[in-house]
C-alpha cells in the first residue's frame, strides 16, 4: 500500500478513536492536524510521522511537539561564527526551563543516504548534541513499516511514540511507577536506602529497605535476616534501623 493511502487511513483512524474515547470533541485539534498533512511543503514522511506523534491528540503528556522548528545554536565546526541556524523536522520539548529536555526528530528520506547529505547530517547532529539536544533519526523504511503496523493491528500504539516517551522519562527523571521501581528513585522519595536483598532460604532476591535487617521473603513467605556487608558503609544503628554514610 502506498504511503499516501496509509497516511489517509491513519488520519481517519485517529479521529475515529478520538471520537470514541474522548469525552469532548475539539474540531480545532483536527484543523491543526489537517493544515499540516495537507501542506505541500512537507514530505509524505514528515506527514506520516506527524500523525504518529499525534496518535492521541489532546492527550495529557509531559512534553509537546513543535514541527519544523527553527533553532540557533553554536557551530562547533566554525568557532569564529556566532552561530548557525537549523530547521528541525520535529522538536520535542519537555522537562523544566532550568533543565530542559530537547529532542530533535529527523525524518530521513532517500536523498539522505547520499554522501553529501550524510556528511551534512553528521555535522548537524554534532552541533545539536554539543548544544544539549538528543538527536533521533528515523529512516523512510522504518516509517513505512510503522505505518503498516496500524493496518495489521487494531489497537496498535506506535513504538516510536513509546520510545520517545521513554527517552523523555529517563532523561528528565519524571516520577512514574516505572521510575519508582528503581532503587535510587525510591530511596530519594522515601528516605530509606533501597536495594536488592537475597533471601538465604530460597535464594531469590527482592527489592527492600536496606535500613532493616529483618525481612519477609515475597517469594517463599519466610522471615529472614539479611546479611550486611562492609561495603554498605553503615554509620550506626538506632532502634533497629541502620543509617549509612
Amino acid at each position: 500500500m502506498d504511503i499516501k493511502t496509509l497516511i489517509n487511513r491513519l488520519r481517519v483512524r485517529i479521529e475515529d478513536d478520538y471520537s470514541e474515547y474522548s469525552e469532548t470533541y475539539s474540531e480545532n485539534i483536527f484543523e491543526i492536524i489537517d493544515n499540516y498533512i495537507n501542506n505541500d511543503k512537507y514530505s509524505d514522511l514528515e506527514k506520516a510521522f506527524y500523525l504518529i506523534l499525534n496518535q492521541y491528540p489532546n492527550d495529557t503528556k509531559n512534553y509537546f511537539v513543535k514541527p519544523n522548528e527553527m533553532v540557533l545554536i553554536p557551530d562547533v565546526y566554525n568557532m569564529g561564527s556566532p552561530g548557525i541556524e537549523y530547521e528541525v523536522d520535529f522538536a520535542i520539548y519537555g522537562g523544566v526551563l532550568n533543565n530542559p529536555i530537547k529532542i530533535a526528530i529527523e525524518c530521513d528520506g532517500i536523498r539522505s543516504h547520499r554522501q553529501k547529505h550524510s556528511n551534512k547530517d553528521r555535522k548537524k547532529d554534532v552541533n545539536f548534541q554539543a548544544a544539549g539536544w538528543i538527536v533521533i533519526r528515523f529512516g523512510s523504511n522504518e516509517i513505512h513499516e510503522e505505518l503498516a503496523k496500524y493496518e495489521n493491528q487494531e489497537n496498535y500504539t506506535s513504538d516510536f511514540l513509546q520510545y520517545i516517551e521513554n527517552v523523555i522519562n529517563e532523561t528528565s527523571q519524571i516520577i512514574t511507577w516505572r521510575s519508582y521501581a528503581k532503587a535510587d528513585f525510591r530511596s530519594r522519595l522515601t528516605g530509606y536506602k533501597w536495594g536488592f536483598i537475597l533471601c538465604p532460604l530460597c535464594g531469590k532476591s527482592q527489592m527492600g529497605e536496606l535500613n532493616h535487617i529483618k525481612h519477609v521473603c515475597r517469594h517463599c513467605g519466610e522471615k529472614f535476616k539479611r546479611e550486611v556487608i562492609s561495603s554498605e558503609n553503615v554509620k550506626y544503628e538506632h532502634n533497629g534501623i541502620l543509617y549509612f554514610d
